[in-house]
This record gives structure tokens, C-alpha cells and sequence, in this order.
């Protein structure tokens, strides 16, 4: 068994399937520093010792005591159980502390992450919770071919996950790693769906659990020993889902969401021109709000936060300090979860899309 996971995880594997796909080296590459050598510069530790989407589409009309995974719109689930997912796989990062597949033999096709560390790979965790989240969501209440739905959902996961290995940013046993965890967090989470979905909907004290712990899990993230994004993804990522939870809440709450006018399972609309139509403008219509919102208050948050811990806003070294990263982060996309899944779909309602 050790050899084989030292064999899933040797570079050379990852080096062999890129040469195979037609990947070659033009160039010697730069010297590499590997994760555990970099280091954050002598001031910002001190400072740091004083002191760190996508489109928006409306609900289906649906019951409104009805929003299990047999009958309701379950958007808002997909988005939570998935910011579960990644906060464990990026914390697994910074806690196993695995580096990236070394450059040679690999060749590395980004340098964003370069920086953060390798198992499991989270592109293939998100990859493998999404679709089959959705498929789980809504394969009793709409009427559609499931095998079909399947093989798109294994399609999604395998193609992100393998592109993984053709970037050179993971090694197999990443990508084997990062899908076995998720197949086994949905799995043992599945039954508990409707349970926690009727408590984000009824529950008084929800939205502030929900945003409570979502800070409390993006503040006490794992101890870096060099910077890099994964915090600040990772705060993104959490706040997005304590923003859904809250958006559930508020649309139940509320009662914006219209009555269904049949019980589920609901036939699947045919698609005619004027559907594309209507979906292409609820798409255009999603990612301006979503984008200008995100601006705007991500302007404010970070010039808040800033004027509170003494820093300047254009200051890029002290804004990846913990106490300025995670806190402008979360309250940027904890409200960027609320426009996209409460004030987006309004938006389409009030103008009859």
C-alpha cells in the first residue's frame, strides 16, 4: 500500500501524463522555492504580532413549506454544503502541509497558488460536490433523464480533476485524496439534508448562528508559516455560504418566494427561444449586480477595517495581515451571498424574468 500512494504521488507520474498530453518545456524554468521555504518578510510578521461567483439566477416558483430536497429550490443548499467541503479541503492544505508536484519534472501551468500547499486538491473536491450536491438536490423534484445527469456530473468531476494534472499543480493522490473526502462528506451528510435546511429556513437564531460560525472558522483558520491565498479563498468561501444561509432565511422568512402551482416532481420546461431569452437575461442581469455589488462593498469593507486597524487601504503587505485579510473578506461575501441569492432572484421577479 505505501508504494503505491508513494507512486500516486510521485511527480513523475504527473510529469508522464503531461508529456502525453502533448505538454513540452520551451524554456529552462525559474528556480523554484518550495512552499516550506518562503517566508513572510521580518515586517509583516512583527505587524502581524501587533495587529491577515458567478451569476446569480432566480429560485424556480416552488411550495413554500416545501423546500426539502423532494420538493424546493435547493440553490442555496448547493452553496452551503460546498463552502463545508472546501473549508475542510483548504484547512487540510495548511495542516498536512503536502507541497506542490516540484518543477522539474513538472511543468506549472499557474502561479496564483503556487504558494499553497497541494493535498487534497480542492478544484477536484469542488468539482466532485457540486454537481452530484445539485444531482442529490434535485433528482426527485424535477422530471429529467437521471443517467443522463449522471454521466454529466462524473464528466464535470472528471475533467476538473484531471485538468489538475495537466497544470502540474497536483499530484494523482491530490486528486484521488480531494474526491474520496468529498464522496464521503456528502454521503454522510445527505440524510441530514432536510433537517438542516428546515432549521436555516424556521430557526429565529439561524442566520446568526450561521454568520457567527462562519467568522469564528475564518479567523481561527490554521497557522501559516508563509503567506498565500489559501486564507483568504477560504475566507471568501465561508462567508459566501454563512451569506446563503442567511439568504435562505430571509426568502422563507419573507415569504418572497412564490407558491408552486403543482406539487413536485415538476416537468422540465422546454427550451425555446424565449426561455433563452429570459435565462440569458437573468444571467446578464445576475453578474452586473453581483459585480458592482462586489465593489462597492468591497470598497467599504476594506476601507473600514483598515481605518480600524491603523493601516492604509492601499497598503498590499498589511492587508494580508490575519486581522485585516479575513474580516474586509467576510463581510464582502457574506453580503455578496445575500445579493446573489436573495436580491438577484427579486430582481428577476420584479421585472417578470
Amino acid at each position: 500500500m505505501s508504494s503505491l500512494l508513494a507512486a500516486l504521488r510521485a511527480p513523475e507520474l504527473v510529469a508522464q501524463f503531461q508529456r502525453q498530453c502533448g505538454l513540452v518545456r520551451l524554456s529552462p524554468p525559474p528556480p523554484q522555492q518550495r512552499p516550506e521555504q518562503r517566508r513572510w518578510p521580518q515586517a509583516d510578521t512583527q505587524a502581524a504580532a501587533a495587529a491577515a461567483a458567478a451569476a446569480a439566477t432566480a429560485t424556480p416558483a416552488r411550495p413554500r413549506d416545501a423546500w426539502s430536497r423532494q420538493a424546493g429550490g435547493d440553490s442555496n443548499g448547493v452553496v452551503t454544503r460546498t463552502a463545508v467541503v472546501m473549508y475542510i479541503g483548504q484547512t487540510s492544505k495548511d495542516v498536512l502541509r503536502w507541497p506542490r508536484p516540484p518543477s522539474p519534472p513538472v511543468i506549472k501551468l499557474e502561479v496564483r497558488v503556487d504558494a499553497e500547499y497541494g493535498m487534497p486538491s480542492t478544484h477536484a473536491m469542488a468539482a466532485t460536490a457540486i454537481p452530484f450536491t445539485f444531482l442529490l438536490a434535485t433528482m426527485n423534484r424535477y422530471k429529467y433523464p437521471f443517467e443522463l445527469a449522471l454521466v454529466f456530473a462524473v464528466a464535470i468531476c472528471t475533467l476538473v480533476s484531471l485538468s489538475r494534472i495537466y497544470t502540474g499543480m497536483h499530484t494523482v493522490l491530490d486528486v484521488l485524496c480531494g474526491i474520496a473526502i468529498t464522496a464521503v462528506l456528502v454521503t454522510v451528510s445527505y440524510p441530514l439534508w432536510d433537517a438542516i435546511e428546515a432549521f436555516q429556513m424556521k430557526n429565529h437564531f439561524a442566520p446568526v448562528l450561521a454568520l457567527t460560525l462562519s467568522f469564528l472558522l475564518a479567523i481561527n483558520y490554521p497557522e501559516l508559516d508563509h503567506w498565500s491565498t489559501a486564507r483568504g479563498d477560504t475566507t471568501n468561501i465561508v462567508s459566501a455560504g454563512g451569506g446563503a444561509t442567511l439568504a435562505t432565511w430571509i426568502n422563507y422568512q419573507w415569504n418572497l418566494i412564490p407558491d408552486a402551482v403543482s406539487a413536485p416532481p415538476y416537468e422540465m420546461p422546454s427550451l425555446t427561444t424565449e426561455l433563452i431569452c429570459r435565462m440569458g437575461a437573468r444571467f446578464v442581469i445576475g453578474i452586473v449586480i453581483v459585480f458592482f455589488a462586489r465593489q462597492a462593498i468591497k470598497s467599504v469593507a476594506l476601507a473600514f477595517v483598515c481605518k480600524l486597524a491603523g493601516v492604509s487601504p492601499g497598503d498590499k503587505q498589511a492587508r494580508k495581515l490575519l486581522w485585516v485579510e479575513v474580516p474586509y473578506k467576510y463581510i464582502t461575501y457574506t453580503c455578496l451571498g445575500v445579493v446573489g441569492l436573495a436580491l438577484c432572484p427579486a430582481v428577476h421577479r420584479y421585472l417578470s424574468l
